[in-house]
């Protein structure tokens, strides 16, 4: 009998296993994360931000990532919306983004995005280093994405954008179509090899920085309230215990940009971001860092 109670006592606890197991299956999810111009070079802080906060959410979920060259932002948004091919996606905050899809309120490099500097040709080099003034650095065409949030906010500042795709926007800054080409500072220095890669030969300007509150986040379609959740407690527990910070502070690319940018020797000037929503200026402040 004993015999038998144990045989027993034995099935049960491996069916109560099987359905531990099937059920944590059943609630893992797969996230496929869109990746803008197919660069995971330029991109990999961010996707390391998305493989985080999967590691400290609850839950066994798999991330893949969909690399899509030559499909605008808002193409991708639109890809999302239909939720095949990806279903998740990082980008720039702008108020249509937050109204339409879930955003997940947390920015993914602490404001680091909203830190722009230009790429330039060598020989605009000089007129950049005699800019004194805000006026003065408006005398300059900027160039930007069609579909980028940047463009508005340049714009709105009452800058003279001129804006394009992403790939055409390099050979326009080449032939002299625009005069500077509106970066985010930890973007800047990886793609400034790839173009010389290419032969082409542009530099990146020491002069001057543009300053405004702005940053990528995390968007899932409406309807994704599960993702959304996942998400949002991945970051905010690997925002509470440090590992968040120690990540940002370690990944080889921001380590570099805060060395090589010499922030401080540059001439600053601070606009405004008409973009910016309530929701973002009431986020938890340490969420954000001064550079």
């Amino acid at each position: 009998m004993n015999v038998q109670r144990r045989i027993l006592a034995a099935v049960v606890a491996i069916g109560i296993c099987i359905v531990l197991i099937a059920g944590k299956q059943a609630h893992a999810e797969v996230f496929r994360l869109a990746i803008l111009h197919g660069d995971v070079e330029v991109f990999d802080y961010e996707i390391g931000v998305v493989k985080l906060a999967l590691e400290y959410a609850d839950g066994d979920h798999q991330l893949e990532l969909v690399l899509l060259p030559r499909t605008p932002q808002e193409r991708l948004l639109r890809l999302m919306e239909d939720g095949t091919e990806i279903n998740v996606f990082f980008t720039g905050h702008s108020p249509a983004r937050e109204q339409h899809f879930l955003q997940v309120d947390f920015p993914m490099t602490r404001g680091l995005l909203g830190n722009r500097i230009f790429i330039t040709r060598p020989d605009m080099l000089s007129a950049l280093q005699r800019v004194e003034t805000l006026d003065d650095l408006k005398q300059f065409s900027v160039g930007s994405g069609t579909d980028w949030p940047d463009t508005t906010v340049f714009r709105e500042n009452g800058f003279n954008v001129v804006s394009s795709t992403y790939a055409n926007l390099w050979k326009m800054l080449e032939n002299e179509r625009f005069d500077i080409f509106n970066r985010g500072i930890h973007e800047a220095f990886v793609e400034i090899e790839q173009q010389r890669d290419q032969g082409r030969d542009l530099v990146i300007d020491h002069s001057v920085q543009v300053i405004y509150p702005f940053d990528y986040f995390l968007y899932v379609n409406r309807t994704d309230t599960r993702r959304h959740a996942i998400l949002t407690q991945g970051l905010q527990r690997a925002h509470a215990s440090g590992a968040f910070d120690s990540y940002f502070n370690k990944h080889p690319m921001i380590k570099r940009v805060l060395e090589d940018s010499k922030m401080s020797e540059r001439k600053h000037f601070m606009i405004d971001n008409p973009g910016m929503s309530e929701r973002l200026r009431n986020l938890p402040s340490d969420y954000w860092r001064v550079f």
